[in-house]
């Protein structure tokens, strides 16, 4: 998530319904234009958004799969926060528990990443610029990029194109285990402790519901996130 969450959730909300551009975002949410652009490069950096230059005028900014998912998680989060974050929690685990990819006896076959997805999708950007390929030729291939899971389906994507240059993923050896349900346990102690001590100042009067979740939120955050970094 970017340095300004609130702008763009804003963005989001109003790409959900057709693409526009930045100056028309701007307008819209009452923001500045390097702050949208800002806001904008970090969900396109994301996957959330996608650039789409356009023959004539600026270029449309639209929401991917992934944008619109983040938009239907806060709002759950908004409308019921106790069970989202619960969703949250327990997929967060699963995740974490999940051994990353080892290394595939053909190089195509490793999983792309946002990064890889980020890069891929500037490049095309790129060579529309250059009038290497036209609008259609760069929406057919920007789609085609969106479903991609693999490197070696880059291909089809990249024909007659460069392909850019990505970075080395991390990953297992070949028969590496990830982390064990024990690994996790311990590391979720801490996390249970602080949600003990805030659920007594709820019982206590001295903390409001509200006040507990979103702490609770920020403890798992700096708890599990750092573990998920350091596995990927």
């Amino acid at each position: 998530m970017g340095d300004e969450p609130a702008l763009e959730h804003a963005l989001l909300e109003h790409l959900q319904f057709a693409p526009l551009s930045r100056a028309e975002l701007a307008r819209r949410t009452g923001a500045g234009d390097h702050r949208v652009q800002a806001a904008l490069d970090d969900l396109i950096t994301g996957t959330y958004v996608v650039r789409r230059p356009q023959d004539a005028g600026p270029a449309d900014y639209e929401i991917t799969a992934a944008g619109s998912g983040r938009l239907e998680v806060v709002e759950e989060l908004v409308q019921s926060p106790l069970k989202m974050m619960g969703k949250l929690f327990a997929a967060t685990v699963a995740d974490t528990i999940h051994p990353r990819q080892t290394t595939p006896a053909d190089p195509r076959d490793l999983l792309l990443s946002d990064e890889d997805q980020s890069a891929c999708s500037q490049a095309l950007a790129n060579q529309y610029a250059l009038g290497r390929i036209d609008r259609t030729e760069l929406g057919r291939r920007t789609d085609l990029l969106l479903v991609a899971k693999t490197r070696g389906q880059l291909e089809p994507i990249f024909e007659g194109l460069p392909v850019p240059d990505l970075a080395e993923p991390f990953t297992l050896p070949p028969g590496a285990k990830g982390p064990t349900w024990g690994t996790v346990a311990l590391m979720l102690l801490p996390v249970l402790f602080i949600v003990l001590i805030i659920g007594l100042n709820i019982w206590r009067g001295h903390a409001s519901l509200p006040t507990a979740v979103l702490y609770t939120i920020i403890v798992i955050c700096l708890v599990v996130w750092p573990f998920r970094r350091r596995r990927r």
